[in-house]
């Protein structure tokens, strides 16, 4: 509980007043003994402790009256949000969410979390008097002091966005804004849904934070209102990659919902130039991964548009947004021990098939990595011992910049070590065996379920001979025992895949059943990605930003441009000469949320407080004068009761006798 005026408080002393003038009325008795009245102290004696007990709750009802009035003119505020506060707060620190995943909504008609929790904060300030209230955005993260409470819902820093929250970063303003003011007593509100993302748990910066709020000038309570924990019925629409193949336009799609896991069909909505087709997709489960192709022709050097689905409870998923330019060629690299090999041109035609004009490859001895063009290449195969030196940095930053790399076991031995991995000793089968397939991930990696679900035969691998890897990273498949036979690394933007054999028959009938042309052409399309990245930016980057040279136009139709919002909103834009498809963080994408173990942990040894926000009839904070003032009233009620004299019947006792003074 904490009050408005609490200098008042010091008023609590009057509740004494009752008790002093107590005590300065048995100062005005003096005892004297007299033989006639020995009798009559015996008669009395069973009923004083009852008078000394009515005695007592008269002088408690009178106090507390006296002390409840105080409290009510001291205007104690109450609340879930601040109830475990003290004290008059001068200054408020809101930070506000204002991610993507705050536009959700409880249910059909109702405020979603970010509007919801604006109004609340709004109105608690008022209630509190009106401290100075300071906010931080998170797409912004600028410091702006808001006028009046009233205001913080009209501020265009306050509206929905595309983009993701940094909250460790927030928190760090926050505390350095409070340390360089020191503004007096203070509390911290965060207003966040505490999506994983956001909060970043596996972040470095949370010891300091922890120590930060800790050395704060004033103790300064942190307040956290979050979403209720109830899950709601939300799709979200994410596109995992675009891409411009010859004459058509290829996209990746993926569909996730957060409650049920029947089967349902969902209408999809496509923009391409102005011209829209509708089609379903049929999802069962939680999770669908769907491709569309676009085809184009020669009159279309580039382009843009959208994918749509119908609105829901977070209406900030429902549309993803793409641009295109003119063909790119797909350029890969083979980095062979033996290039004559036929192993080599097993590689080179998996990676140029033939009527595939765009499509070349080029194999290279690993002293010939100078020919390598590393700004046009899609993908990198290499078969030959790990590089070091130049070499290796080359090919760590291609693909930390979002290019693929694919290794195969090389027959000489092998000491280096890329991206945390290396390969360990070649290990034959025994005699008239084979290492066969255990397991393997069929909803991610190359060699993952079609586009129809439909499985690879990853379970009719056989093989005779193998190199082990050893490292820090993920198997994607396994053999039987448990070594890695398909092996992933993610580095950056990128994808480096370890295969444990060789699509050779010496080796494995990997190339019998063509799983290496599979992970070959699969990371092709990942690293042919990254070279349309120059039409694709993130919502609240710097690449999404108009320049001092550029106008901002808007292009697609899917909704109104919003001056105000700048870059922080998705959409394909028009940025000077730029075309940009903007999106908004994959991070946005996850439902992951961190539960209040993983909060206590990040902010160990801090005093906070968790709200949900989950009740659309609860107060952050009320003020409560009115229960002490009827409480004063019920105290005083009871001090009359309890002082009423019981009516006397018939003659005076001789107890009433004795008490009459001759002077009367």
């Amino acid at each position: 509980m904490s009050f408005l005026s609490q200098p008042i408080l010091w008023g609590l002393f009057a509740a004494t007043i009752p008790v002093i003038i107590h005590l300065l009325n048995r100062r005005r008795f003096r005892t004297v003994k007299w033989a006639a009245t020995s009798f009559l102290l015996k008669a009395s004696r069973e009923s004083r402790g009852k008078k000394k007990l009515k005695h007592f709750l008269i002088l408690a009802c009178r106090a507390l009256a006296i002390a409840a009035l105080i409290f009510a003119v001291a205007r104690p505020l109450i609340g879930g949000f601040l109830g475990s506060g003290s004290g008059s707060v001068g200054t408020v620190v809101l930070i506000l969410d204002r991610s993507a995943s705050m536009e959700t909504k409880p249910g059909s008609g109702q405020l979603s979390h970010r509007q919801s929790v604006i109004n609340k904060i709004a109105e608690a300030v008022e209630n509190m008097g009106s401290p100075r209230l300071v906010l931080i955005d998170s797409a912004s993260g600028e410091i702006q002091e808001v006028p009046s409470p009233d205001a913080l819902s009209e501020l265009s820093t306050t509206y929905a966005t595309d983009t993701r929250a940094d909250i460790p970063t927030l928190l760090t303003k926050a505390i350095d804004y409070l340390d360089e003011t020191n503004p007096g007593q203070s509390e911290i509100w965060v207003a966040s849904d505490l999506q994983r993302g956001d909060w970043q748990p596996s972040d470095s910066r949370w010891g300091a934070i922890q120590a930060g709020l800790e050395g704060l000038p004033t103790k300064t309570n942190l307040r956290i209102l979050t979403a209720g924990e109830e899950t709601v019925e939300n799709l979200t629409l994410e596109l995992l990659a675009s891409r411009r193949i010859e004459d058509d336009l290829f996209l990746d799609l993926k569909l996730t919902r957060l409650e049920g896991d029947g089967t349902t069909t969902i209408p999809i909505t496509y923009s391409l130039k102005g011209t829209r087709n509708s089609e379903r997709v049929t999802m069962n489960g939680q999770e669908l991964r769907f491709q569309k192709r676009f085809p184009l022709t020669a009159a279309d050097p580039e382009g843009y548009g959208w994918v749509g689905i119908p609105p829901d409870n977070n209406p900030r998923d429902n549309s993803v947004y793409f641009a295109f330019g003119g063909k790119e060629p797909v350029k890969s690299w083979i980095v062979s021990e033996d290039p004559t090999s036929p192993t080599a041109g097993y590689l080179q035609k998996a990676a140029a098939p033939a009527g595939f004009e765009r499509y070349s490859c080029e194999v290279v001895a690993p002293t010939q990595t100078t020919k390598i063009d590393w700004a046009t290449a899609s993908l990198i195969i290499w078969q030959a011992p790990i590089p070091t030196g130049a070499v290796a940095s080359q090919l760590n930053d291609f693909v930390t910049s979002g290019g693929s790399a694919l290794f195969f076991p090389p027959n000489q031995p092998s000491p280096g070590v890329i991206f945390g991995t290396s390969w360990g000793e070649i290990v034959d089968a025994p005699a008239d065996q084979f290492f066969i397939n255990g397991t393997w991930i069929k909803d991610d990696g190359p060699w993952q379920n079609g586009t129809n679900d439909t499985a690879l035969p990853v379970d009719q691998v056989r093989g005779v001979k193998r190199r082990s890897i050893q490292g820090d990273g993920s198997s994607l498949a396994e053999w039987d025992d448990g070594s890695p036979l398909l092996y992933r690394q993610l580095e950056g933007l990128g994808t480096s895949i370890f295969i444990s054999t060789l699509p050779d028959d010496r080796w494995s009938n990997i190339e019998f059943v063509a799983l290496h042309l599979v992970a070959i052409q699969r990371l092709l399309e990942q690293g042919t990605d990254r070279l349309h990245a120059g039409y694709r930016a993130v919502a609240g980057s710097d690449k999404a930003r108009a320049r001092e040279d550029e106008v901002r136009e808007r292009l697609d139709t899917f909704e109104d441009y919003e001056p105000a919002l700048e870059h922080y909103r998705a959409g394909v834009y028009r940025l000077g000469d730029r075309t940009i498809a903007v999106n908004r963080p994959s991070e946005e994408n996850s439902p992951t949320r961190i539960d209040e173990e993983a909060l206590d942990e990040l902010l160990k040894g801090t005093s906070y407080t968790l709200f949900a926000n989950d009740d659309s009839k609860s107060d952050l904070v009320s003020e409560a004068w009115r229960a002490f003032l009827v409480a004063v009233l019920l105290f005083l009620l009871a001090e009359a009761l309890l002082c009423l004299q019981p009516k006397s019947t018939g003659r005076p006792s001789l107890k009433a006798s004795a008490n009459t003074s001759p002077a009367s």
